[in-house]
């Protein structure tokens, strides 16, 4: 109940902390006064201390045992619950209160779990260990600016990669639940140097165990969750995760055309965002089948009835949603008289279908041959019916098309699992094991093909130079989704059994490409514990197949440059300024040690062109 003001003064007896600190008035509403409901701020009164007994009484005497007091006796014994709202505060918690899902500080425990503000001697944040509260780095303050922190680290590095929640200049008046921004906490945790991840972890476990809300908002919270749980290698918790999200999306019915609009304007961003959120959970459920092992598809496999997402810089600006477009005008675009232009994140959707389909294709032993004919047919048409625009993945400025980066990487890593099985390389890399995203068991079993074993480890080397050209040119793999790790290691993989299988003259054209994974995986193993396994991974063979060959290769380098004849090499005074202008020099008045030899011309066997990075 709101404190009643005084008749002298018409002032409240009471103010929050964050009203006292501004000097401002307060009319002490519970459970949060109006300003700060109305600012977003975290609302908190300080217990009085008026008929209680001195702090110092309170103080516990070194090596004197301690003594709990009636309330904290009525408590089990449990670990510390944490509450994302004030990220360092630790608190022995009632678990049979509810769990409220406000944004509100003070609406985080019931009051009737508290002792009364005005006639307990022991306010709630006496009830925190003194070492803890007097640190200061529990303070409001604090936690608050931490908040803020994490959420921008959040839109910063992770948003770009999984655009399912508002742009983040609508977050703050979205006022999403608690449970998803300490979802949103956690994720940001990743990307600092502090190691809180795993306390953060524990938050997100108390909010989200024990809400019982379903809302899309639910669905979001566990679906974010599943991503990052999957990328720190937590399996069996990640797998969970996205079972929650799934059943809950399937309950409300989030792939009916009609959801997004039925609560929400059909052109709005939080229509937009509910679109957006059902195809990330198709994507999700693709990619973490390939980590889990399990191929049940549940969302891929439902009519595509939700209308396809729009622009991401027409997303994020802001700006009115236009009409979305259906899954069947995109598939229709290749009968259209004209080039029609789709949003990146169509193409992205697209090439995660196509996945899926060689995904389950490896898992049949005996497919027909036509079955491995069809989906080479769709990996070529995606590539050969993109727009212009679509096929580079930077624009002028620098920028980078997050959806179009992740589509080309998924195609290629498609295109890597149908051909790799079927080709002369898979026994060179005889221990499968290493990999968890090595193709299944199956795999190794006679595949049906419509081409020869030489024709299939040529396009599946193609591939995974595709892989690495892309990654080479946006390198910050913490920008990018962590679901491009498996194509990270596979890419790397084959690199690798190619330069065994080929002559020395080429080898550093295929080390340079192993070089290049390994230093990708290498930056992103700091924050993500997948990546630090699969770097591990690659590492280790790398070490095993490569050692040979960079030693034969370093003793043939040394005596090449011996065999050069000195009349080769620019001797002319008058040439320098040329040959520094691009001008003159040809190759052969350089060492071949300066040039990594290609080892074939492989642009017969692709359809996708090569980046021009000149």
């Amino acid at each position: 109940m709101p404190v009643r003001p005084t008749k002298e003064s018409g002032l409240t007896p009471v103010a929050c902390t964050d009203c006292r600190k501004q000097h401002l008035k307060c009319d002490a509403k519970r459970p949060s006064c109006s300003r700060c409901l109305q600012n977003g701020l975290l609302c908190q009164y300080l217990a009085s201390r008026r008929g209680g007994r001195r702090k110092s009484r309170r103080i516990q005497e070194p090596g004197a045992p301690s003594t709990p007091s009636p309330y904290q006796q009525s408590l089990p014994a449990m670990q510390p619950v944490f509450h994302s709202a004030t990220p360092d505060l630790s608190i022995q918690a009632n678990p049979q209160a509810p769990t409220p899902t406000n944004t509100s500080f003070s609406r985080q425990v019931a009051s009737a779990d508290l002792p009364d503000a005005a006639g307990d001697e022991t306010s709630w944040l006496g009830m925190l260990p003194a070492n803890d509260y007097n640190s200061g780095a529990f303070s409001n303050k604090s936690s608050v600016e931490n908040d803020d922190r994490l959420r921008r680290l959040y839109y910063e590095n992770f948003h770009a990669a999984h655009p399912i929640l508002v742009p983040s200049g609508l977050y703050s008046d979205h006022n999403y639940p608690l449970y998803l921004q300490t979802v949103v906490h956690f994720v940001g945790s990743h990307y600092t140097a502090t190691g809180r991840a795993t306390e953060y972890k524990k938050r997100v476990v108390e909010q989200l165990g024990a809400h019982t809300e379903h809302s899309p908002a639910t669905v979001q919270a566990w679906l974010i969750y599943a991503i990052v749980l999957n990328a720190r290698r937590e399996s069996d918790e990640a797998q969970a995760a996205l079972t929650q999200s799934i059943d809950l999306a399937l309950e409300l019915g989030m792939n009916r055309a009609g959801f997004a609009s039925s609560s929400h304007a059909v052109c709005s961003i939080e229509a937009e965002s509910m679109r957006r959120t059902w195809w990330e959970l198709v994507i999700t459920e693709i990619y973490m089948a390939i980590s889990l092992n399990s191929f049940a598809f549940r969302c891929s496999a439902l009519p595509p009835e939700v209308a396809l997402p729009c622009e991401e810089s027409i997303y994020n600006g802001g700006r009115d949603i236009p009409r979305p477009s259906m899954m069947l005008d995109f598939r229709r675009r290749i009968l259209a008289a004209e080039d029609p232009i789709f949003s990146s994140f169509s193409y992205r959707i697209e090439a995660t279908m196509i996945l899926s389909r060689v995904i389950v294709l490896n898992r049949v032993p005996e497919c027909h041959r036509d079955q491995v004919q069809a989906a080479e047919n769709a990996l070529v048409s995606w590539t050969n019916h993109l727009p212009a625009k679509k096929l580079d993945i930077v624009d002028a400025y620098g920028n980078v098309d997050e959806m179009m980066f992740q589509a080309h990487l998924t195609t290629g890593y498609a295109a890597m699992l149908l051909h790799l099985p079927r080709s002369d390389l898979q026994p060179v890399l005889a221990q499968p094991e290493k990999s968890q995203f090595w193709p299944g068991a199956s795999c190794h079993l006679q595949l049906s093909s419509t081409s020869t074993r030489l024709v299939h480890s040529i396009k599946a080397a193609e591939a995974s130079r595709q892989v690495s050209d892309s990654i080479s040119v946006c390198p910050n793999i913490l920008k990018h989704s962590p679901f491009i790790i498996p194509s990270l290691s596979l890419c790397g993989l084959i690199q690798l059994a190619t330069s065994t299988l080929h002559s020395d003259e080429c080898f550093d054209h295929h080390c340079n490409r192993v070089n290049l994974i390994l230093g990708c995986l290498k930056s992103a193993r700091r924050t993500w514990e997948l990546a630090e396994s699969t770097y591990q991974s690659l590492r280790s063979s790398a070490a095993e197949l490569m050692s040979a060959s960079l030693e034969r290769c370093q003793w043939n380098c040394a005596h090449l440059n011996q065999l050069v004849p000195t009349e080769s090499l620019p001797s002319d005074p008058t040439r320098p300024s040329s040959a520094l202008d691009g001008q003159d020099l040809m190759v052969t008045d350089l060492p071949s040690n300066f040039f990594d030899r290609a080892c074939f011309n492989a642009s017969f066997f692709t359809a996708v062109p090569d980046l021009n990075m000149i």
